[in-house]
């Protein structure tokens, strides 16, 4: 399925047209962020997490259609727009509470809620609902499943086939990893000169040291290189894990058939719409 979704990659360059989208609107807010014009920055930051349900749904249109125009990427992208966006909201929603109700005794108690603790916790409710939560917009894209119906499909889906979803999360971790890997050798060793001082800096003036300081310390062509190469990951990133992500849902989706929908009667019987 890996060689199929770098196929796939090649095949319907839509896909690094909505990649380049997200990457550019990442870069230019990592750039405001390092500027310290952080107005604009969380401004732009809610108009990316807003922009890419929409890029999203459009890639899985290219490719569920086979059709790589920019019209059919737009097309989809508003057909499916919420579709993407509000089972995102209903899953952030339930896991903020979650984490509340696993913090909040804890208080009432009179225990410290560290920071720590408060990490700890929400890495015990992220890791289990990312797992089991990562195929739902391939499937209210590709099966046209409504809100809740997605949800429970990517639960039910992953439960079936459990080691193919964990191999495509590590097999997506890892090449994430090893290419960011090799921008952040390269970036280093063209800022190198830049970036010198930072091995002789005390521990205490690094424990302070900012965003301003730092874009101070590489100057502009050090922020521009580091936008290049930050939207270059952003890029590979969105095209490598959108087509993979719809190879590994078409392969256990073929598997395991969309239940039909129907209702139960006063006497237990069922009916299929």
């Amino acid at each position: 399925m890996l060689f199929e979704a770098l196929r796939d990659s090649v095949r319907f360059p839509a896909i690094w047209l909505a990649g380049a989208a997200y990457a550019a609107l990442d870069a230019l807010q990592l750039v405001l962020t390092l500027q310290g014009e952080t107005f604009f920055s969380v401004r732009l930051l809610v108009l990316e997490y807003l922009a890419l349900p929409f890029l999203l749904a459009g890639a899985y249109g290219v490719l569920r259609e086979a059709d790589s125009s920019p019209r059919r990427l737009v097309t989809e992208g508003v057909k499916n727009y919420f579709r993407v966006l509000l089972p995102a909201l209903v899953v952030g929603f339930a896991a903020v509470i979650l984490l509340l109700a696993l913090l909040a005794p804890l208080s009432l108690v009179g225990s410290a809620v560290t920071t720590d603790l408060a990490a700890g916790a929400t890495i015990a409710v992220m890791i289990p609902v990312a797992v089991f939560l990562s195929l739902y917009d391939t499937a209210a894209c590709f099966e046209e499943l409504g809100v809740f119906a997605s949800l429970r499909r990517s639960v039910s889906l992953v439960l079936a086939h459990i080691w193919e979803v964990v191999v495509f999360l590590l097999t997506t971790a890892a090449v994430l990893f090893a290419f960011g890997f090799v921008l952040a050798v390269a970036w280093t060793t063209i800022l190198y000169n830049q970036l010198e001082p930072l091995a002789s800096m005390p521990a205490g003036e690094l424990a302070t040291f900012g965003p301003a300081q730092f874009a101070a310390m590489i100057g502009p062509v050090g922020i521009a290189l580091s936008a290049i190469f930050y939207g270059a990951f952003i890029l590979f990133a969105f095209v490598f894990a959108s087509t993979y992500k719809v190879q590994v849902f078409r392969s256990v989706a073929d598997a395991t058939p969309v239940e039909p929908q129907g209702v139960y009667d006063e006497k237990g019987r069922y009916y299929k719409y």
